[in-house]
């Protein structure tokens, strides 16, 4: 009988478009309104490089002039000024060899079956490196004024746990742009609390067919990679972030910008003393970026930003008016 082997399954040109989709499709955060594309990230994405550049143009200020039939008043013009926001490429790769792929080669579909697997691992690996840029993002003093600190640091003992009214409070970090906020990141231990309380609400997206989790007008994500530390008496504090629309900006880099080979096969044939292993390996580059946040530092390695860079709050630096950053950490116990 011929065996199925990982190179019959994995062939690059049916196999990587087919893993790409299942990876979005299995994405709640890049199916979620957080997350948006455009045409100049993703040409920024795909070009060579490391860097992504994003300029933008900065909001008008100043009050109007007061006309008059005065020909000797004449009115000075503003000017029209631009800012940068930049991020970088995040390149990662992971490989698999047949061993850990057995049973996937039982399916009926042994390449729906195996791009299921790999997707699944990337979608987890986004949402952990999220959570690392959050870390950063939010530990940067540009970005004091987006942080509610509520908690307790007798957490155990009194502690202060998410609410409409704490919820309320974060929303006004953003003044009157706070209404824009849309979704939220929270721990498990959050979510738990507040399904316990009965304030969350379940919601289908009609145009995706998902089912949602509610809270505050807000959809939930929920990730333990959103931050739990230990209360310096007793207890835990959970950081818990609120979205508005649009607020990471994201590409899948291809072309010059993404990986030169995204899918590889490596055969050892005197590997198992002859029997032979094969391995698979994925490669990826993309963007994912807290837009008005610029990723200013710089990189100990050309080849990459690494997760400890990530969340280090001295390699960000805020370039959107505070308000305008659609973006809130609140931290409470709970």
């Amino acid at each position: 009988m011929a065996t199925t082997r990982l190179s019959d399954v994995i062939y690059g040109p049916l196999f990587l478009p087919t893993t790409i989709q299942r990876i979005a499709q299995l994405s709640r955060i890049r199916n979620s309104p957080i997350v948006s594309t455009d045409a100049e990230l993703q040409r920024f994405a795909n070009g060579p490089g490391d860097l992504v550049q994003m300029p933008f143009w900065n909001d008008l200020t100043g009050n109007s002039n007061v006309s008059t039939d005065d020909p000797a008043q004449t009115a000075t013009p503003n000017k029209l000024t631009q800012g940068q926001d930049m991020a970088r490429k995040i390149r990662r790769n992971n490989g698999w060899q047949s061993a850990n792929l057995v049973a996937s080669m039982l399916a009926e579909d042994p390449l729906d079956a195996v791009a299921q697997l790999i997707a699944e691992y990337w979608v987890r690996e986004e949402q952990r490196i999220m959570g690392e840029q959050m870390r950063g993002v939010f530990a940067s003093a540009g970005m004091a004024g987006n942080v509610l600190d509520v908690a307790s640091e007798d957490g155990a003992v009194s502690p202060v746990n998410l609410d409409a009214e704490i919820a309320a409070n974060a929303y006004a970090l953003l003044g009157e742009y706070g209404t824009t906020l849309s979704a939220v990141l929270m721990h498990s231990r959050v979510f738990y609390n507040l399904r316990a309380a009965r304030a969350i609400e379940k919601f289908k997206d009609p145009a995706t067919g998902l089912d949602f989790d509610m809270w505050d007008d807000k959809i939930v994500y929920v990730s333990d990679q959103c931050p739990r530390e230990a209360g310096t008496t007793s207890g835990f504090k959970y950081t818990s972030y609120l979205f508005g629309n649009g607020a990471i900006g994201y590409a899948e880099a291809t072309g010059e910008g993404g990986p030169k080979k995204p899918v590889e096969i490596d055969s050892v044939a005197a590997a198992g003393n002859g029997e032979g292993v094969e391995t698979v390996w994925y490669r990826r580059h993309w963007v994912m970026h807290p837009r008005g946040v610029s990723f200013s530092g710089t990189p100990a390695s050309a080849s990459g930003v690494t997760d400890a860079e990530l969340a280090n709050g001295a390699n960000w630096t805020r370039v959107y008016d505070p308000k305008l950053v659609r973006m809130v950490a609140v931290v409470t116990n709970g």
